[in-house]
């Protein structure tokens, strides 16, 4: 592999945790809040299954969990097939706030990136894409 390949990708990899960084610093949020409360848009995941989407320790996720319930943001909720299991849901309040995260970020994103052709951009895309799929 290029190592010019690897290098654009730390670089590409610090400049979306700056951006994290910054929007989570206007909202009051940690970045690692702001991507939680993104990915829990259209999800009800476990703990568990959170912790494994954001690549971190399930016990990193608990106390974020509680600190963003105390603040109704979100909600554990009891999964309806296993009563052992409780499920992350975002509050109106909290699907409030992710859309407000989502249009900062998408903001943001324009902004650095919005002269990007559109060719690369589709390539970074398809991308992206093959490499979540792996």
């Amino acid at each position: 592999m290029d190592p010019d390949f690897s290098r654009a990708l730390m670089a590409l990899h610090r400049e979306l945790r700056g951006l994290y960084a910054a929007i989570a610093r206007h909202f009051g949020l940690t970045a690692q809040q702001v991507e939680l409360l993104c990915l829990l848009k259209d999800r009800t995941p476990s703990a568990g299954e959170l912790a494994a989407l954001l690549g971190c320790d399930k016990t990193n996720i608990t106390g974020m969990v509680d600190r963003l319930e105390r603040r109704g943001l979100l909600a554990r909720v009891t999964d309806r097939n296993d009563r052992r299991i409780s499920r992350l849901s975002l509050t109106d309040e909290g699907m409030a706030l992710g859309g407000k995260l989502r249009e900062a970020f998408n903001a943001q994103v324009a902004e650095r990136w919005g002269s990007l052709p559109s060719e690369d951009a589709a390539a970074l895309v398809r991308l992206t894409q093959e490499s979540s799929e792996r």
